[in-house]
C-alpha cells in the first residue's frame, strides 16, 4: 500500500513542521473598548486668564494694558451630579473655566474649593444628566512595570490617550511641597495636567500633575510625574465634604536612615526617619520625641520612609493618639502622640542667646573638623532671627578628610553628637572622646546649613 504509506510520512513530515517551527506571532490585544468606556469620565478644560501688562517705562502717556491668556487642563468626574477634580495649579487666576465634555457638550465651571499644597482642586459644573464618573483604584498596589493609560487635553487638542508604564514610586519633586509622586513614562504634555492616569482594569490610579523638561528640551523626555491616587482621595473627601483640607501634625522635621546612620545607631538595615527637630509645645515633644529618635512604625504599621511616615501623620484623625514605634540607645519604644492640626505655617525663626566662645578648636585631626563660636555673619546667612544658643560653627574643614568626604562644609552648625547637644567648642572634643572610649565605629552630627537641618554619619578611625 504505498500510497498510504506515502501519505502517513507526509503527515510525520508536517507534524514535524508544526512541532518545530516558530510560534506564530499574534497581534496584541486592543485597548479600545476599555478606552471607550473610559473617555466618558474625562474632560477637557479651556481656561481664560487675564495678565495685566505695565505701561512703557518713560512714556508719559502710555497706559496699562489687559492681556487674555487661553490655557487648556485636563481633569475628571467623581459624581453624576458634575463634580470634577482637576490640577490647583492649572486653574490659578482664571476668570473664566470652560469644561467640555467627550461628547462635545461645553459647560461653565466653577471652583468650590482648592488644596494649594496638594495642587488638587474642586470643580462644579450644572449638567442636565448624570454624568460618567471614575471608579478609585488602590495607588499602593501598583509595581514599576505595571502598564497604564492617561487620557487628557495635550496643546488643547482634546481627549487625546497615551500608555506607558510606571517607572518608579515614591518620588519627590524639590518644587512640590506635595507628598510623593509616582512617575510614568506615558506621555504627558501642556494641558495634560489634571487628568487621570488609569490601570488595566480602568480604575484610577494617579492625577498627571508635572512632567519633568530639562532645558533646553521644551517637551516631554519619557518623565512625567502623578499624584497617588490614594493620596488624592483623602484630600477630595476633605475638599467635599468641609471645603478646605485638615492635616495632621506633630510638629517634628525628620531625614531618612542612611546606611552609615543605621551603623551608627545600631540598626541592621538602613529604614525609618531620623528625627532632626521637635517644635516646643507640639504634640511631639508633648509625647517625649527627641531629637535622634528613629520612628519606625505609626499604629504598628511600617514606615521605612520620611514620605510614608507624612502621609500616616496626616491622615490620621486630628485629636486621635496614635502609637509610634520608636529606635532610642539601641533598643525599641513605643510613644503615644496625639495628632494635631497642621498650621498654615509652623515653620517659623529660629530665637535664642548664646554665650559668645572666644577660642577655635579643632575636633581631632583625622574628622578634619575645625569648630568655633558662632558669628552674626554666619547667623544672618542662615536666614535665623538671633544667635542660636546651642551648637557651634564649623570654621574649617580639611581638605580630604573624612568631614569633606561626607559633605561638612564651612559655615554650617554642628548642633549634636550621638544625640548630646553641643554648646560649646570642647563639647565637641568631649563627645568625640566619649565615642572613642566606647569603642563606636560612627559618630553622629546634627548640622544646619543653608538647605536646613540634616543628620550626618562619619566613620570614627580607631
Amino acid at each position: 500500500m504505498p500510497s498510504l504509506r506515502w501519505c502517513l510520512s507526509l503527515s510525520c513530515v508536517v507534524l514535524a513542521l508544526l512541532r518545530f517551527s516558530p510560534a506564530i506571532s499574534r497581534p496584541a490585544p486592543s485597548s479600545a473598548d476599555l478606552i471607550a468606556g473610559l473617555l466618558p469620565e474625562v474632560v477637557n478644560l479651556s481656561l481664560t486668564k487675564y495678565e495685566k501688562t505695565p505701561a512703557a517705562a518713560g512714556n508719559m502717556t502710555s497706559q496699562p494694558s489687559i492681556k487674555e491668556d487661553k490655557t487648556q487642563a485636563s481633569g475628571f468626574i467623581i459624581d453624576p451630579s458634575g463634580l470634577i477634580i482637576t490640577n490647583r495649579h492649572a486653574i490659578a487666576d482664571a476668570a473664566d473655566i470652560m469644561v467640555i465634555l467627550d461628547d462635545g457638550t461645553h459647560l461653565r465651571g466653577t471652583v468650590l474649593a482648592a488644596a494649594t499644597q496638594s495642587d488638587i482642586a474642586l470643580l462644579k459644573v450644572d449638567a442636565e444628566r448624570p454624568l460618567h464618573t471614575v471608579r478609585f483604584g488602590n495607588s499602593d498596589e501598583l509595581r514599576p512595570g505595571d502598564p497604564v493609560y492617561v487620557i487628557g487635553n495635550p496643546f488643547g487638542f482634546g481627549s487625546t490617550v497615551t500608555s506607558g508604564i510606571v517607572s518608579a514610586l515614591d518620588r519627590e519633586m524639590q518644587e512640590s511641597g506635595a507628598g510623593s509622586f509616582i512617575q510614568i513614562d506615558a506621555a504627558l504634555n501642556r494641558g495634560n495636567s489634571g487628568g487621570p492616569v488609569f490601570n488595566p482594569r480602568g480604575e484610577l490610579v494617579g492625577i498627571s500633575t508635572a512632567l519633568y523638561s530639562p532645558a533646553p528640551e521644551t517637551g516631554f523626555v519619557g518623565i512625567g510625574y502623578a499624584i497617588p491616587s490614594n493620596d488624592a482621595r483623602f484630600i477630595i473627601d476633605q475638599l467635599r465634604t468641609q471645603g478646605h483640607v485638615r492635616l495632621g501634625w506633630i510638629g517634628g522635621r525628620v531625614q531618612p536612615v542612611t546606611e552609615d546612620i543605621a551603623a551608627a545607631v545600631g540598626l541592621s538595615t538602613p529604614t525609618g526617619s531620623i528625627v532632626l527637630e521637635v517644635g516646643d509645645g507640639t504634640p511631639a515633644a508633648h509625647a517625649g520625641l527627641n531629637v535622634g529618635d528613629i520612628i519606625l512604625k505609626v499604629d504598628n504599621r511600617a514606615a521605612p520612609k520620611p514620605l510614608i511616615l507624612d502621609r500616616e501623620i496626616e491622615q490620621s484623625p486630628i485629636g486621635s493618639t496614635v502609637a509610634l514605634t520608636i529606635w532610642r540607645a539601641g533598643t525599641q519604644q513605643v510613644l503615644q502622640v496625639t495628632i494635631g492640626e497642621s498650621p498654615a505655617d509652623n515653620t517659623g525663626p529660629k530665637a535664642g542667646a548664646r554665650v559668645v566662645q572666644q577660642e577655635v578648636h579643632v575636633a581631632r585631626d583625622d574628622l578634619g573638623l575645625v569648630v568655633g563660636p558662632i558669628t552674626e555673619e554666619i547667623t544672618r546667612r542662615l536666614g535665623l532671627a538671633a544667635v542660636p544658643s546651642v551648637g557651634v560653627a564649623v570654621r574649617g574643614v580639611v581638605a580630604n578628610s573624612v568631614a569633606a568626604d561626607h559633605g561638612v562644609g564651612p559655615g554650617m552648625l554642628l548642633l549634636n553628637i550621638n544625640h548630646q547637644p553641643v554648646t560649646s567648642s570642647a563639647d565637641v572634643q568631649q563627645w568625640i572622646d566619649t565615642a572613642r572610649h566606647e569603642r563606636r565605629s560612627f559618630i553622629l552630627l546634627l548640622l544646619e546649613g543653608e538647605s536646613g537641618l540634616r543628620w550626618v554619619s562619619l566613620p570614627l578611625p580607631p
